[in-house]
């Protein structure tokens, strides 16, 4: 009883060391911020927070579904707080550590306790501990049965829906069996070496036809052969340990086609679960090593230093969005999305000059990255430099021609010049193919434009349909059914009631939603609510030094007073925009 109250106790106290291990390590993440596409799988495409699926609805929906149901659970407990996520991969990660080494030692394999430290401190980790988006990578261990089955179902995903609209460049079989070879010593020697580490690292441009290609290959079955050969005696070991790595690594090693291959070929959030095996060997044999336990202690110790030392390094460089995406680019200059991605973190910055030398670096690399292109000619729009920005944004369609932002801001410029027609198409398109809240949004103001105010309402429909509480779509479609030309579209309760949602909400500077909310009380008849609200939307205006509009709400206080509604004239009477002379 003794004995097993004592083993309790050590065990606590060695998964407290772990734990106390990769805090020291990864204590930069801390608060932390969101990066590259965390943001993203939390919230905007997490069917759960928006909505589109419903807790027990999500598991054969989606992909990565337990990850995507956690994430959802730490929504509710963090919202947009980054560190309780970096938390709570950190504490995932300490646990994998902790299971690791009773998993070891209930193998009786030795040094169990120093490979779960190895792995708790190993600068290859970072890479996913460092991400929320990895999520699905620290989850897989403490739900192993889980992550098996949803990993099977996601090797489907990944070839007939995440590369629905990504075209990965035809592979033969004997191509993928030589990247295979190069991918298995890339990450073995990254788990024996792990440094030069990077978010994205330089593609292998391997020729088929080559004999010299198969080398890895060749050199991977030499060294399985020569195990087997001598698995009686060091080779059982050596087979065993490379055996699991292998079968581990075997879904990132090209064969199967995935996402992730339209842009790099390795990436060291893949090695996290085959990492286990050359650590637990690493381990077994430094507590192998013949001498005292003090003399091996030594070498033990100065291994979970050093890999300390790297992975405190490596994970200040996760710490913010702007830090991974410079040290990835000097790194790796021929990182072309991370030099676009760079290139937005600094115009959202208004660093434009900066941010347009890095869309141009992404497309000397790759000159067909579509994104790049869109994000340097909306910089160049900004800048009006009108001419500019278009061959930009008809470049991306060269490579991508329905690319939903390129069309958009495409259509922006062509409405500006009177052409019409072309822009409504362009729109259209964006819409089918991206109809986000924008896009509807600029599609039913054109469409408003050119007299189409049903098309223009039912767009926005759309977009509330989405999004129920964006304000500027409540705000625009209240207008529309309350003033717009055509009595058939105008509908006064219905435009009050998005009025008055809209006017419970948070409505960004220069809106003005209490004008809008006159306007729809008028036109339902209300016209005693309507002098009222008009009346303190010009108070209201006034005192925010918006004389514009407290003028026109002013104006329009007159009609209500006379008992009028404020109708807009017919398109032919005001509209600067017409069908007629478009291009077809």
């Amino acid at each position: 009883m003794e004995k097993l109250h004592l083993v309790r106790w050590q065990t606590v106290l060695g998964a407290l060391a772990l734990a106390v291990l990769v805090l020291a390590v990864y204590c930069s993440l801390l608060p932390g911020s969101f990066l590259m596409d965390d943001r993203r799988l939390l919230q905007t495409d997490n069917p759960i927070v928006n909505g589109t699926a419903g807790p027990l609805s999500i598991w054969f929906r989606a992909d990565f579904a337990l990850s995507t149901f956690v994430f959802w659970l730490q929504w509710l407990a963090w919202g947009q707080n980054p560190a309780g996520y970096h938390a709570v991969n950190m504490a995932l990660h300490a646990l994998s550590a902790a299971l690791l080494w009773r998993l070891l030692a209930r193998l009786q394999i030795p040094g169990a306790w120093l490979a779960a430290a190895i792995f708790a401190v190993h600068p290859v980790c970072a890479a996913t501990v460092g991400r929320v988006a990895e999520l699905k990578n620290t989850l897989s261990l403490p739900f192993f049965l889980l992550a098996l089955g949803f990993g099977c179902m996601s090797v489907w995903f990944q070839k007939h829906q995440a590369l629905a609209d990504a075209a990965l460049a035809p592979q033969s079989f004997w191509e993928r069996l030589a990247v295979a070879g190069r991918v298995f010593w890339f990450y073995l020697g990254k788990a024996f070496w792990p440094v030069h580490l990077n978010l994205v690292y330089p593609q292998w441009k391997i020729s088929p036809a080559s004999l010299s290609a198969y080398l890895p290959t060749l050199a991977c079955g030499a060294v399985f052969l020569l195990s087997w050969r001598f698995r009686r005696s060091w080779g059982r070991h050596l087979l065993f340990g490379l055996g699991c790595f292998a079968i581990a690594l075997f879904p990132a090693l090209g064969f199967f086609d995935a996402q992730f291959l339209t842009r790099w070929q390795v990436s060291d959030h893949l090695q996290y679960l085959p990492l286990l095996a050359p650590v637990a060997l690493a381990a077994s044999v430094l507590a192998s090593l013949p001498g005292g336990a003090l003399l091996r202690s030594a070498p033990a110790a100065a291994v979970v230093i050093g890999l300390s030392v790297l992975t405190f390094d490596r994970a200040r460089i996760f710490s913010s969005e702007e830090s991974l995406f410079r040290d990835s680019i000097a790194r790796n200059p021929s990182a072309w999305g991370l030099e676009n991605d760079l290139g937005t973190l600094l115009a959202a910055r208004d660093a434009q000059e900066e941010a347009a030398d890095h869309f141009r670096a992404s497309l000397r690399s790759n000159p067909d990255y579509p994104d790049a292109h869109v994000n340097l000619g909306r910089l160049l729009l900004l800048q009006g430099r009108t001419d500019e920005a278009e061959e930009q944004f008809r470049a991306a369609l060269k490579t991508q021609p329905h690319h939903p932002e390129a069309r958009r801001c495409l259509a922006t410029i062509l409405a500006q010049r009177g052409k019409t027609r072309q822009a409504l198409r362009h729109l259209r398109i964006a819409v089918s193919f991206k109809p986000d809240l924008r896009t509807r949004m600029d599609y039913a103001m054109l469409l408003h434009q050119t007299g189409d105010d049903s098309g223009a309402a039912a767009q926005l429909r759309q977009a509330l349909l989405a999004q129920p509480d964006a304000v500027e779509a409540l705000n625009n479609l209240a207008w529309l059914l309350a003033t717009c030309a055509d009595d058939k579209v105008r509908n006064g309760a219905e435009a009050v009631r998005c009025a008055e949602r809209a006017s419970r909400l948070p409505a960004p500077d220069g809106m003005c939603v209490m004008g809008t909310l006159a306007a729809a009380y008028a036109e339902a008849g209300r016209f005693k609510d309507a002098v009222a609200t008009a009346e303190k939307a010009v108070e209201k205006e006034n005192a925010a030094g918006q004389a514009r509009f407290a003028a026109i709400n002013a104006q329009l206080l007159a009609l209500y007073r006379a008992g009028r509604p404020c109708h807009e004239p017919p398109p032919s009477e005001n509209n600067p925009f017409s069908l007629d002379g478009d291009d077809p």
